[in-house]
C-alpha cells in the first residue's frame, strides 16, 4: 500500500511538472536574486529601525526554514530514491526547482507590502 501511494504521488508531482520553462532551475536563480534584491532595499529602506531590521530578519529566517521542510515533505529522501529510480534523475530536479520558484514568487508579494510601510 505505501509504495502505490508513493507511485501515485510521484505521478502527481511528474504531471504537474509538465508545464515549466526551459530550465526551472535558472528561473528560481532569477526569482531568488529579485527577492534577495528586494530584502535589501527593504533593510536599505528601514535602516535606522533596529528593531525592525532584528524581527525582519528572523521573519526571513523562518520564512527559509518552511520552505525547506515543505519541499521535504513534498520530496523525502525514500521518495527521491523511489522516483529517481522509476522516472530519472532528470526529471526530479526541474519539478524542485518549479516548487522553490512558486514558494519564493509568493515570498516576494508579501515582501512588497513592507515596501509601503515607513
Amino acid at each position: 500500500m505505501k509504495k502505490i501511494a508513493i507511485v501515485l504521488f510521484a505521478g502527481l508531482i511528474a504531471t504537474g511538472c509538465t508545464n515549466q520553462s526551459a530550465d526551472p532551475c535558472a528561473t528560481f536563480d532569477t526569482v531568488d536574486r529579485e527577492m534577495l534584491n528586494l530584502i535589501d532595499q527593504i533593510k536599505s529602506k528601514h535602516s535606522d529601525n533596529k528593531k525592525f531590521l532584528s524581527n525582519f530578519n528572523m521573519e526571513q529566517v523562518y520564512w527559509i526554514q518552511y520552505r525547506d521542510h515543505h519541499l521535504k515533505s513534498l520530496y523525502p529522501n525514500d521518495w527521491d530514491r523511489h522516483y529517481r529510480k522509476e522516472y530519472g534523475k532528470e526529471v526530479f530536479n526541474p519539478c524542485k526547482c518549479s516548487e522553490m520558484t512558486r514558494f519564493t514568487e509568493q515570498r516576494i508579494e508579501e515582501l512588497k507590502l513592507w515596501q509601503f510601510f515607513s
